[in-house]
């Protein structure tokens, strides 16, 4: 029986080692979603709007490939946060969705697996294109796709969300990964969304970030999906370019400028609520842990002036007259904004009822590299390969700003030290700097516009995948490259379209 178990383990470790005669290419970010209005216009808040440039990318993978392509799609292939069905003002005075489904007022639960397939189905049956190139591209050679959920489709993780996608999909050769990531049959390349590292976006118990409440299961709402619903159902329906610029702050700063103080002072105060709570969220809260100890005068706090918070924000982005609804914080909130005053040299800080300020909040901000190695330590061990081998290349999206490899140190791994290289897929869509926003914007002879003025068709046709060739052993290489048109061709080259 032993004899037997190290020829088994033997073998498992000969096909580890045994490299890929496939190509793996790598998209995210579609946001497939609510498709076009009556009239034939595309819903103000649709992202996926690329059918015939996605259809073409398609057809020259195949082409290039020989039709023997593992196609991923690292997560965030569908819109599943924002509802089909829903309706938004598009008055910058008074912004506002009407949402009837997927407890949209409720701030720790959102879809039902019953809400989440109707939202789905919604989704599929707007973009019946787009089922039918994922199963032709699988129908042809030996070509195979699979779907990893991400934080806005983290509703494919209901098992019945599954199965009703696969069956419109309705192919052998489309999957998806149940267990929330894809790894190569070799164990060399690990791929996911990429939120589980991202302290808005991750789901607690991922892949199964589910919430029983009154004898039903919902999938649990991470502060992100409270902004998406908050702050860009909203916004997203006036100016539909919002969250196609590749630097967050950028949009903000749009935003504030175009919206005209003081008469809409207000509503520019919900994007600088989202933009103050997101940004400090990500520096601080890391620091100082989930279980801080701190404890902050919540009653005085809510107590503060509308001004108390902006220092948080850079300073164009503190205009005259903004509000912060500071008594309207939640507590969340609160100490994601005071933990990052406590950052902030000269900032006024927060009154505390205690002063058990941990040492390591002072100071002390993750980087974004930092942060993705203390995952990869996490996950990798535990999706290794009978040999214990760790992936070799790490790919992933969510961030919608591709990023070439790089070769990341993780440290002590196990009993030695490991390196990953990591890559960003950045996302199928058109996603643009500010520097590619204004030229466009005064473009010659173009008509006289603001950077919000314009709609996703505006901007350049470019969209960004990650490739990885057929490799011996564990010599994986993978490439950014860009998919991109000048007039009616379409180019595949290295590179970024954020260059």
């Amino acid at each position: 029986m032993k004899r037997l178990l190290a020829v088994l383990l033997f073998l498992l470790s000969a096909a580890a080692d045994a490299g890929s005669a496939r190509h793996m290419v790598f998209v995210s970010d579609l946001h497939v979603g609510a498709g076009r209005t009556a009239d034939g216009s595309w819903n103000r808040i649709e992202d996926f709007r690329w059918q015939d440039d996605f259809d073409r990318f398609l057809d020259q993978v195949s082409a290039r490939t020989q039709d023997r392509t593992d196609l991923v799609l690292a997560g965030d292939v569908f819109e599943l946060w924002q509802s089909p069905t829903m309706r938004c003002s598009t008055d910058l005075a008074a912004p506002g969705c009407v949402i009837l489904d997927c407890n949209d007022a409720d701030t720790e639960i959102g879809c039902s697996e019953a809400d989440a397939a109707a939202r789905l189905e919604a989704v599929l049956a707007r973009h019946p294109e787009f089922v039918s190139a994922l199963r032709r591209f699988a129908a042809r050679g030996d070509n195979r796709v699979v779907i990893v959920p991400g934080n806005h489709d983290g509703a494919l993780t209901f098992p019945g969300v599954r199965r009703a996608l696969l069956a419109r999909l309705d192919s052998p050769r489309i999957t998806v990964a149940a267990a929330g990531y894809w790894l190569s049959p070799d164990g060399v390349v690990y791929a996911d969304h990429g939120h589980q590292f991202d302290d808005v976006n991750q789901f607690p118990r991922w892949p199964e970030p589910f919430v029983e409440r009154g004898g039903q299961r919902f999938l649990a709402k991470p502060w992100g999906e409270n902004m998406v619903q908050r702050f860009y159902n909203q916004y997203e329906a006036i100016f539909p370019v919002v969250d196609n610029l590749a630097d967050e702050k950028a949009g903000v700063r749009y935003a504030v400028r175009q919206a005209g103080f003081p008469n809409s002072a207000a509503a520019v105060g919900r994007f600088l609520r989202f933009f103050i709570y997101e940004e400090s969220l990500r520096q601080a809260v890391t620091a100082l842990g989930k279980d801080g100890k701190v404890q902050w005068d919540y009653a005085a706090l809510r107590g503060r002036p509308a001004t108390f918070f902006l220092d948080v924000l850079p300073a164009d982005l503190r205009p005259v007259g903004a509000t912060l609804e500071t008594a309207a914080l939640s507590d969340v909130e609160l100490d994601a904004l005071c933990a990052a005053k406590e950052n902030l040299t000269g900032a006024q800080r927060c009154p505390r009822r205690s002063d058990t300020l941990g040492a390591a909040a002072k100071g002390f901000v993750l980087s974004d590299d930092q942060r993705v190695a203390a995952y990869l330590r996490r996950t990798l061990p535990k999706v290794a390969p009978p040999n214990g081998q760790l992936a070799a290349v790490y790919v992933f999206g969510h961030t919608h700003s591709a990023r070439r490899p790089r070769l990341l140190d993780l440290g002590e791994v196990g009993h030695g030290t490991a390196q990953v290289t990591t890559v960003n897929t950045g996302a199928f869509q058109r996603v643009a700097t500010a520097a590619q926003i204004e030229a466009v914007v005064s473009r010659p002879g173009g008509p006289v516009r603001r950077p919000l003025d314009l709609t996703p068709e505006d901007l350049p046709a470019c969209y960004t995948a990650v490739w990885i060739a057929p490799y011996a052993e564990r010599a994986a290489v993978p490439r950014l490259y860009r998919w991109s048109s000048s007039g009616a061709d379409f180019a595949l080259a290295e590179g970024s379209c954020l260059d």
